[in-house]
């Protein structure tokens, strides 16, 4: 997507994990850890997208060898099938996630992986971060593909991804889940949206807006059978002032609501910051979209801690609430923390990321209050293992525990100050200080 991406950068190399898995393995080992969650490409496995038409054994064989060697290791393995590596085929000839065709081709390749893979995969994860699939895909085009379809794309793409997830989901309960013994769900990443004035009833309701259009629009029917209703309110009554026949949300049928409910054998939850939400009509001068359909502003605390990036903040408040949320609202499910962390915008070249071991600290914090509190938080996952392509942010913001020198041919990976004290936190199940382990927080097989 040139112009799309900082300095028109690309991830034909990357940190080339392909080629160095073992590694990258070796790392992990390092780190104590006892799972590992990466992703399968959809198109290395599938060219085209397409089963029927072609299947790359040369995919196959990379996976089974990255299982193979993660669980000589003792590294659990945790798959994800979708993180928005969508064949270029399926986009050309389909028009992608605004398709429902796609629903059946994802299906098959759901089940070609829990086929080669499952007898080794116990955790799965059909799609990660599903909104920003839809809304940086299909409504403001700034990931893959592109597309800019305001007040419409990103509804679309949603409701054929939540469907996908549901088929996928069943299909495995129905083929696999009996003989496999594992475990499916979703990874949905949502910030936390906090009422700037707590005593106004405009800002509670507008905050309560912010999480269902964010974490309820894909959580809502598949823990609960549909969409939020404040969702359908909102856009239907808005539809209803463009004149149109239905509105832009799509609906589920009766039978897509009971196929759909209960599709998740626990919760994935990706987190990293929160925002302040004001009640703000507004005015369609420039025709609708899913951000002004929601009638709020979001706001910082200037205060907050800021590595650099844009939209990243260190809130670690935000994180027992969210966590809270969800037990409140979808039943107490099992949650797996899949995606936490903190980037930083400018080389550290000293390797001295000081503010990614206190983000960590405190989320982690934030984390074992929040089983105190009674939620079900079974897993974390620190995102992530090393610095990588950040789609349109390219190369210039980094993730990574181990810095990464882009412009170098080896691609040599080193330890950054975090390392250190994230294998002392996985070795104490906590904190590394002894006296302030609180409960634990180890991925629960």
């Amino acid at each position: 997507m040139k112009g799309k991406v900082h300095l028109n950068q690309t991830g034909d190399s990357s940190c080339e994990s392909y080629y160095r898995f073992k590694e990258d393995i070796a790392l992990l080992k390092e780190l104590k850890v006892n799972h590992y969650r990466f992703s399968i490409s959809w198109p290395r496995i599938l060219p085209t997208g397409i089963k029927a038409e072609r299947i790359n054994d040369k995919g196959i064989m990379h996976y089974d060898e990255l299982i193979n060697t993660l669980l000589e290791s003792n590294i659990q393995p945790v798959v994800t099938l979708y993180h928005g590596d969508l064949p270029q085929v399926l986009q050309d000839r389909f028009g992608g996630w605004q398709n429902g065709s796609l629903i059946d081709f994802f299906n098959d390749y759901a089940n070609l992986c829990f086929e080669k893979f499952g007898d080794r995969v116990k955790h799965w994860i059909t799609f990660n971060n599903p909104w920003s699939i839809a809304v940086e895909g299909y409504e403001v085009g700034e990931h893959a593909p592109g597309v800019k379809l305001k007040g419409l794309g990103a509804y679309r793409a949603g409701h054929n991804i939540i469907k996908a997830h549901a088929k996928a989901w069943h299909t495995y309960d129905k083929l696999w889940r009996n003989h496999q013994k594992g475990l499916v769900g979703i990874s949905i990443t949502s910030e936390w949206g906090e009422p700037v004035d707590i005593t106004s009833q405009k800002d509670i309701e507008a905050a309560e807006r912010y999480m269902q259009f964010n974490l309820g629009w894909f959580a809502n029917p598949i823990f609960n059978g549909d969409y939020p209703q404040v969702m359908k309110d909102c856009i239907g009554r808005k539809s209803s002032q463009e004149s149109l026949d239905s509105s832009r949300l799509p609906a589920f049928t009766p039978q897509e609501k009971h196929f759909i409910k209960g599709t998740s054998d626990f919760f994935g939850l990706g987190h990293f910051t929160s925002r302040y939400i004001t009640h703000n009509s507004y005015q369609y001068s420039k025709g609708p979209s899913y951000y002004t359909d929601q009638d709020l502003a979001e706001l910082v605390d200037p205060q907050w801690p800021d590595p650099g990036s844009e939209w990243l903040y260190s809130v670690p408040w935000g994180f027992r609430r969210i966590l809270n949320y969800i037990k409140s609202r979808y039943g107490n499910p099992r949650i797996y923390v899949t995606e936490n962390g903190v980037s930083e915008k400018n080389q550290c070249t000293e390797l001295c990321d000081k503010w990614r071991m206190q983000y960590m600290s405190n989320y982690v914090n934030e984390i074992l209050k929040a089983i105190k509190d009674g939620v079900k938080v079974k897993g974390y996952t620190s995102w992530s293992l090393l610095d990588k392509f950040e789609w349109d942010e390219g190369y210039s913001e980094r993730f990574g525990l181990y810095y990464i020198d882009f412009k170098s041919k080896n691609k040599r990976r080193y330890p950054k100050a975090s390392v250190q004290y994230y294998r002392k936190m996985i070795s104490s199940n906590g904190f590394p200080n002894q006296r302030e382990i609180l409960l634990s927080i180890t991925w629960r097989w």
